[in-house]
């Protein structure tokens, strides 16, 4: 081998240990914690971490002069702050690798025994339009002259379709939706802390059952098994750098938990992780409340019949067009 070309192949095994850094950024997590207090009130926080290339992907500069985090979370009118600052929605903090870290935090009412308040932020519908305007393109699709692949849904199929990338949005991602909850809330039970008729003190209880992700309950992007749509490099890369992760912090030991969960020593604290494009299920339950499992038996089996009706009417609408025989 020539010394120009030992050269050249030095050069190119450079540039390949160089890259392997960038191949490997673009690290995000948007991580959530509602922490309930014995009264009913607490604080629901989320909290958005974006290493380096996370923040170019997005354009983090003039997503916060835009303001597009603070709509997004006072879509229902609720009131966020940094914390420890009331004057300000997001405290940012950077770290020593170039990790921007946001955080805001919800009060939540106390005295709502049902915990009226968290059902309602968790519950209200959020649009990502602005970010996405703001961003320019989706995360990781494609750039011009680089092809990607769409898909077009009709009822229950999906065609892909390979097309020339142009950095529309439509060529990235496959699966995002236009607006999303913070979480999907099944069923939420809470009692709080409050004192008998024969005054002894009775300790909270709970059941919650929710699903996080990003999706609806029965969206395809939220089935890991799913191949209702063709995950395109921008949805692989999204899956693999977004991490999302569920906090529940209970005034009472946790007694029953969904698989998945990490749980604190003292029980009082139960973690769900899962990357975007999972969408899976957060049970918990106190002694002394309905266990989840239960709860979520009867909502699951809700969507069972709610599927076979639907079903059975598309099947009665194909035998009403179907002419009859001699007609």
């Amino acid at each position: 081998m020539t010394r120009g070309a030992l050269l050249r192949a030095a050069l190119v095994g450079a540039a390949v240990v160089a890259s392997v850094p960038l191949l490997s950024g673009c690290s995000a997590r948007l991580s959530q914690l509602a922490a309930v207090a014995a009264d009913g009130g607490g604080n629901l926080s989320v909290e958005l971490r974006l290493d380096p290339e996370a923040q170019r992907a997005i354009n983090l500069p003039a997503q916060l002069a835009a303001g597009t985090f603070t709509q997004f979370l006072k879509t229902g009118g609720e009131v966020w702050s940094a914390p420890g600052d009331p004057t300000s929605t997001f405290r940012q903090t950077r770290e020593a690798d170039g990790t921007v870290v946001l955080t805001s935090v919800h009060r939540l009412r106390a005295g709502t025994g049902d915990l009226t308040d968290l059902r309602s932020v968790l519950e209200t519908s959020r649009s990502l339009q602005p970010i996405l305007s703001t961003t320019g393109r989706y995360w990781a699709a494609p750039r011009p002259g680089e092809a990607g692949t769409t898909t077009t849904t009709n009822g229950t199929r999906t065609t892909a379709t390979q097309v020339t990338g142009a950095g529309e949005p439509q060529n990235g991602i496959t699966g995002l939706p236009t607006a999303v909850t913070l979480q999907t809330l099944l069923a939420l039970d809470f009692t709080s802390a409050h004192t008998d008729r024969s005054g002894n003190k009775v300790a909270p209880t709970f059941t919650v059952v929710s699903r996080g992700g990003v999706g609806d309950v029965l969206d395809p992007i939220c089935d890991a098994a799913s191949n209702r749509y063709v995950k395109t490099r921008a949805d692989k890369a999204l899956g693999a750098g977004l991490d999302l992760r569920y906090t529940w912090a209970m005034p009472t030991g946790i007694l029953e938990m969904s698989e998945g969960a990490t749980v604190t020593p003292d029980n009082q604290n139960a973690t769900w992780a899962m990357p975007y494009g999972r969408c899976e299920l957060m049970e918990l339950s106190s002694a002394g409340a309905d266990d989840g499992r239960f709860v979520n038996g009867l909502i699951l089996g809700g969507a069972l019949l709610f599927l076979l009706i639907v079903f059975a009417l598309r099947s009665l609408a194909r035998r009403r067009r179907t002419p009859a025989p001699g007609a």
